[in-house]
């Protein structure tokens, strides 16, 4: 929860890590829950976010 509350408040806040990814999932971006898990997420032209999945960095 406390990495969503940063991902909406603070993004650029650097234990979240955010950056786009390319290949297949260009257009997505990705941002660190933990060490562990990972958010996906997109957002739109307004600047709003929407998650998409928290899972297992690898999944």
């Amino acid at each position: 929860m406390k990495a969503l509350e940063l991902l909406d408040g603070n993004e650029r806040h650097p234990s979240l890590r955010v950056h786009q990814l390319g290949g297949d999932l260009a257009g997505f971006w990705s941002a660190s829950a933990s060490d562990k898990l990972r958010i996906l997420f997109i957002r739109s032209g307004d600047g709003q976010k929407t998650v998409l999945r928290c899972s297992h960095h690898y999944a």
